[in-house]
């Protein structure tokens, strides 16, 4: 009996091992590449490119903590930073190379569409999509965009594709309103740059010296921050 319990000890030592540097260092990788993921929408699904590798440290109880993504948008080919600890001091740095795919939902143009056509719900429509979308591919209808140029049927539309549409352009009359508790001032400017809904522009006031930032808040209107 001794004798089988001194056979099985070093199995059951084993198997309460934690797993070796490497694996730790992936799945740290992954559960933050995850996590990172899950902000943008859609499912992810990631595997390691190339095994990770430690580099060599003083002696002392290891760990792993992930700082951040290569790129905003964890498809294709990317890695994960991650910063390695010894008895919890940061001694060094170190990558993780994965490679990631995306299932959900983009929209794709519903007919051919012209230049400065406004882009409205009626004119996409959704369309399924697994693997790796073109960057900054859509998957809503955005406000107050238009096409910057014309794009055939079923292409899947991306922000590259799209410009604010410009509610104030240089030199338009625009009414400014400041609020500061119940107090709420409004007079008349003029606009000194081009602007869309919820972008700044730039506004001079008759007689002033010199020019404010305000955000258009529709046309001809714009509100101080």
């Amino acid at each position: 009996m001794r004798a089988a319990w001194l056979f099985l000890l070093p199995l059951a030592l084993l198997a309460q091992a934690p797993p070796p540097p490497v694996e730790r260092l992936a799945d740290v990788a992954l559960a933050f590449a995850k996590v990172e993921a899950a902000k943008l929408g859609g499912e992810h699904s990631f595997k390691v490119a190339q095994p990770p590798r430690v580099p060599a440290t003083r002696p002392g109880t290891l760990s792993f903590e992930a700082s951040h993504l290569s790129k905003r948008e964890p498809v294709g080919h990317f890695f994960v930073v991650v910063a390695i600890k010894v008895d919890g001091d940061r001694v060094g740095m170190t990558r993780v190379d994965l490679h990631g795919s995306w299932v959900g939902s983009v929209l794709r143009a519903k007919g051919d569409l012209a230049r400065q056509t406004e882009l409205t719900a009626d004119r996409v429509e959704p369309s399924p999509f697994e693997g790796v979308p073109p960057e900054g591919v859509l998957t809503e209808v955005p406000e107050g965009q238009r096409l910057m140029r014309s794009v055939p049927s079923g292409k899947i539309l991306t922000r590259g594709d799209l410009e604010v549409i410009p509610l104030v352009q240089s030199g338009d009359k625009v009414r400014l309103t400041a609020t500061h508790e119940t107090l709420t001032i409004s007079l008349d400017t003029t606009a000194r740059s081009r602007a869309g809904l919820g972008d700044r522009v730039r506004l001079e006031a008759p007689g002033a010296r010199r020019q404010v930032t305000a955000v258009v808040t529709g046309p001809g209107e714009a509100r101080l921050q």
